[in-house]
């Protein structure tokens, strides 16, 4: 019987050993899941090259300063089979950041302060207006440069400050073509003369259909 009771304790330590293997220990913690994994933003190849392939590009083409280039710019579009094409219009607004030397009281006073700048080199032409009797400076496209050159005067001890000129301009032109454009037809019709320093080509999202 001893040889039986030494065959269950073996069994028992087998069976015992297989448990302890197989599962967690207690007091020993499984991994963690690595950090920094965002699922929302991963995508499969497939999908990526469906999405990519679905981007296709219409055309803008322009501004054309004027309706006789607009109107070439249409013609050289029929003549290469784009029938279909729309045309947009804006206006043009002109913003000039003047700076200027100024109201003085009279003329005398005008005069010389145009003298005390022209001794510093800096010239000054007359200005008017309204009533009031003004120097101008310089202009400037950008509002930023235009105070800071105003700030590098105050050692003058003029009344130098920054006026504001809008201006509304003749419209400009837009011709768009609401039809697939490939990167062939884009390369053909750049090589075409729209007459206009202007025009250029741009690609854009074309309009859903329906």
């Amino acid at each position: 019987m001893k040889w039986l009771f030494f065959l269950l304790i073996l069994a028992n330590g087998a069976l015992y050993l297989w448990a302890t293997n197989a599962t967690p220990q207690a007091g020993i913690d499984l991994p963690e899941a690595e950090p920094g994994v965002n699922l929302d933003s991963m995508e499969l190849v497939s999908e990526k090259a469906i999405v990519v392939g679905a981007r296709t590009d219409c055309l803008r083409i322009g501004p054309f300063a004027t309706r006789e280039t607009l109107d070439n710019g249409w013609s050289l579009l029929v003549n290469h089979g784009y029938g279909l094409t729309r045309q947009r219009t804006a206006a043009r607004e002109e913003r000039i950041y003047q700076v200027v030397a100024g109201p003085f009281g009279s003329d005398i006073a005008r005069d010389n302060a145009r003298i005390k700048l022209q001794d510093q080199d800096i010239r000054a032409t007359s200005l008017r207006r309204s009533d009031e009797k003004l120097l101008l400076l310089q202009p400037f496209a950008k509002e930023p440069m235009a105070v800071a050159y105003a700030a590098s005067l105050e050692w003058l001890q003029l009344p130098v400050n920054v006026r504001l000129q809008v201006r509304t301009l003749g419209p400009l032109y837009w011709l768009e073509v609401p039809d697939v454009i490939t990167e062939q037809r884009r390369e053909e019709l750049a090589k075409l003369n729209w007459a206009d320093a202007m025009a250029e080509l741009t690609p854009v999202i074309c309009p859903k259909s329906g």
